[in-house]
């Protein structure tokens, strides 16, 4: 780590993580890349898998449910 920089604290990067999945799956749907096992729950801003369960929002992931259903490979 560069010296003077400090890391950010668990939840903030967690919130950051949640984010940018957030956008980018936003952004794949403009392109017409959406993930096809997501569903965009407008009234709630969210994201839920086709049975309903949550998956993401902009604050908040369910990390390990994404990397069950293998969407965060690697994470």
């Amino acid at each position: 780590m560069a010296q003077g920089k400090k890391r950010c604290p668990a939840s903030e990067q967690t919130k950051r993580d949640a984010a940018l999945r957030y956008d980018l799956e936003m952004e794949s749907r403009k392109v017409g890349w959406a993930d096809p096992t997501l569903v965009y729950d407008e009234e709630k801003d969210l994201f839920r898998f086709r049975d309903r369960r949550f998956a993401f929002s902009r604050d908040h992931a369910d990390w390990a449910l994404l990397r069950k259903r293998e969407r965060m490979k690697g994470l």
